[in-house]
C-alpha cells in the first residue's frame, strides 16, 4: 500500500498519464523525435513500418543502421531527461526526452531494440499499464534477445528498433491515411537530411523531400524564384561558463510563379500546398521544428500571401533566443529576437503582398475578361433604375471592392445605365455569388471558395477562348448579372432580405448538389 507521505519528487502514475498530453502536433512530430535520435547515432537509413492487425490495432516500428547502444545507454534513453547528450548543442536533440516522450505519447507500449554487434541485441520497454498499475517503477535492465531479420535492417553491424505497441493515438484510423500524411510531414521536416542522401522509408516506399519554398526537387512543385539575396543577421549570444559569440541566422524569401499556377483549380492548389500554405518554415540545425506566421509585427496574413514562401534557418545556439519547445516541434521568440527580426521581415512581407497583388490583379484581369461586360451594359437603360442603386447604401468596403471612379470612360457615359464588373473573392460565404451596386455601376462577386466557381466557372473561364467556351462564358456572366441586378432592384428591405436568404440557399444547395 502506498504511504500517506509519499513525497517522490514524481508522482509517477499521474506522471506518465500527463506526459502523454505533451503537446506533439501529430503522429509524424512525435516519429521525428525518434528520427532525430537515429540520425544523432550516425544511421544512414531509417526504415518505418506500419502495420495494423486483424483486430485494428497497430503497430510502428522504427529500424536504423546507426552505431546502436550499449545495456547501459539502453536503460537511460528510457528514461525521461536521461539523454547522454543533456543540454548539447551540437546536434538536433537536447533535452533526452525523445524517445519514452514521444513514444507513450502515441502508444502504451514501447520496445527498444539494440545492438553494437550483430550477436549481441539488446532489448528493454516502458509500458503505461504497469506504470499506472505500480508493476513498473524503474526502466526494466536489458537483456539480451534475439530480434527478427523482419525487424533488423539486414547487413547492417549495429543499429536501432523502436516498436510502438498497442497504439491509442494515431492521427489517423487507416493506415493508407495515416501513411500519406507521414510522407508528406516527415518529407518536409527532414528534406535537408533528405537532399543529403540519407534515406528515409515507409513499409519499404522512400519518402522525398518536400521544398515548402518550391525551390529544390522532391515532392513538390518547383519554379518559385528566389526574392533578393538571403537575409542574414549576426547575433550575439553566451552559453553558461562561456564568453560571448555569435551565430548566423539566414532569412530566405521566395516567390511563386503566379503566371505558371494561377490556373490550376483550387482543389490542386490546395493539394500542392499553395492556398492556405502561407507561413515561415524554422529551421533548425537542418531540421523543421515550426511553421507558422512568424516575426510578421503587424502584418495580418492574406489570401495574396499564398504566393510567396520564408525560410528562417538558425543553429541550436540560439535556442533560448528562438524558445524552442523541448519537443523541437515549435518556437516561442523572444522580445530581443523579434525585435531583430520583424523589422526587415514585415517589410519584406508587404512589399511581396502588393508584388503579387499587381502580378495576380494582371493575370486575372487577362484570365476573366468578360464577355458579357459590354453586352449588359448596352442593354441596361431598356430597365428600370434600380431604386436600391441611389439609396446610398453599398457594401463595397466590406467586400475589399474599390467603387468606378468618377472619372472613369464607360460605354454608359454615351448610354444612361449601370456599369457591369465581375470580381474574383474568397467569401466566408454560402453563397455563389454576391451583388453589390452604386449609381454608378453594379459589381458581382463570386465566391472562390464555391464548388460552382472551382468545377464550373472557372474552367470555362480558362477555356474562353475557345469559341464554343467563349459563348457559354458570355451567357454564365449574362444570368449572374441578370440574377444580381433582379435582386438589387428589390425596393424594400423586406423583399431585399428574403431574396438574399434566397440566394445563399440556392448556394447552399448547389454546394451540397456538387459534393
Amino acid at each position: 500500500m502506498r504511504q500517506q507521505n509519499d513525497s517522490n519528487i514524481i508522482e509517477l502514475d499521474h506522471f506518465i498519464q500527463a506526459t502523454r498530453d505533451s503537446g506533439y502536433k501529430g503522429s509524424a512530430s512525435a516519429l521525428a523525435e525518434l528520427i532525430d535520435n537515429s540520425y544523432e547515432a550516425g544511421a544512414s537509413r531509417v526504415d518505418i513500418e506500419v502495420r495494423r492487425s486483424s483486430d485494428g490495432e497497430a503497430t510502428l516500428v522504427v529500424a536504423d543502421d546507426g552505431c546502436g547502444m550499449t545495456p547501459s545507454v539502453l536503460r537511460r534513453a528510457l528514461r525521461f531527461g536521461g539523454s547522454t547528450r543533456f543540454n548539447s548543442r551540437k546536434g538536433t536533440g537536447r533535452y533526452g526526452m525523445g524517445l519514452p516522450n514521444s513514444s507513450l505519447s502515441h502508444a502504451r507500449r514501447v520496445d527498444v531494440y539494440t545492438w553494437t554487434k550483430p550477436t549481441a541485441v539488446w532489448w528493454s520497454y516502458l509500458d503505461v499499464d504497469e506504470i499506472i498499475t505500480r508493476r513498473m517503477t524503474a526502466v526494466p535492465v536489458p537483456r539480451r534477445m534475439k530480434l527478427g531479420l523482419d525487424k533488423r535492417i539486414p547487413g547492417q553491424p549495429s543499429g536501432t528498433v523502436v516498436v510502438w505497441s498497442k497504439c491509442d493515438r494515431l492521427d489517423y484510423k487507416y493506415e493508407k491515411s495515416l501513411i500519406t500524411r507521414l510522407h508528406k510531414t516527415l518529407g518536409q521536416i527532414f528534406r535537408y537530411e533528405l537532399w543529403e542522401g540519407k534515406v528515409l522509408s515507409i513499409n519499404g516506399t522512400p519518402i522525398l523531400p518536400v521544398d515548402p519554398l518550391f525551390l529544390k526537387e522532391g515532392n513538390n512543385l518547383t519554379g518559385a524564384t528566389p526574392y533578393g539575396p538571403p537575409l542574414k543577421y549576426e547575433i550575439n549570444f553566451a552559453l553558461p561558463r562561456d564568453h560571448k559569440r555569435t551565430s548566423t541566422v539566414l532569412v530566405t524569401f521566395t516567390e511563386l510563379p503566379i503566371e505558371k499556377w494561377h490556373r490550376f483549380s483550387n482543389e490542386e492548389k490546395r493539394a500542392h500546398s499553395i492556398s492556405k500554405g502561407a507561413g515561415v518554415s524554422i529551421i533548425r540545425s537542418g531540421r523543421e521544428i515550426d511553421y507558422g506566421w512568424f516575426f510578421m509585427g503587424r502584418k495580418r496574413k492574406e489570401n495574396y500571401d499564398d504566393w510567396w514562401r520564408c525560410e528562417i534557418q538558425f543553429s541550436p545556439d540560439l535556442d533560448e533566443l528562438f524558445g524552442v519547445t523541448n519537443t523541437k516541434q515549435g518556437i516561442h521568440p523572444t522580445e530581443a529576437l523579434r525585435s531583430i527580426l520583424t523589422p526587415d521581415m514585415e517589410r519584406t512581407a508587404h512589399d511581396l503582398n502588393s508584388r503579387v497583388r499587381r502580378r495576380y490583379l494582371q493575370v486575372k484581369s487577362e484570365m476573366f475578361e468578360s464577355p458579357a461586360k459590354y453586352q449588359a451594359e448596352d442593354r441596361d437603360h431598356l430597365l428600370e433604375p434600380p431604386v436600391r442603386a441611389f439609396t446610398g447604401r453599398d457594401n463595397f468596403s466590406a467586400y475589399g471592392i474599390s467603387r468606378l471612379p468618377k472619372s472613369a470612360k464607360s460605354r454608359k457615359s454615351v448610354v444612361p445605365g449601370l456599369a457591369y464588373r465581375v470580381e474574383h473573392k474568397t467569401l466566408d460565404d454560402m453563397s455563389f455569388f454576391v451583388p453589390l451596386i452604386s449609381p454608378r455601376e453594379l459589381v458581382v462577386v463570386l465566391n472562390e471558395e464555391h464548388p460552382f466557381y472551382e468545377r464550373v466557372y472557372a474552367p470555362i473561364a480558362r477555356n474562353a477562348p475557345s469559341g464554343d467556351a467563349r459563348q457559354l462564358y458570355r451567357y454564365l456572366e449574362l444570368m449572374l448579372f441578370a440574377a444580381a441586378r433582379a435582386e438589387c432592384s428589390i425596393p424594400s428591405s423586406d423583399g431585399q432580405a428574403w431574396a438574399r436568404n434566397m440566394r445563399e440557399a440556392w448556394g447552399q444547395a448547389l454546394a451540397t448538389f456538387l459534393e
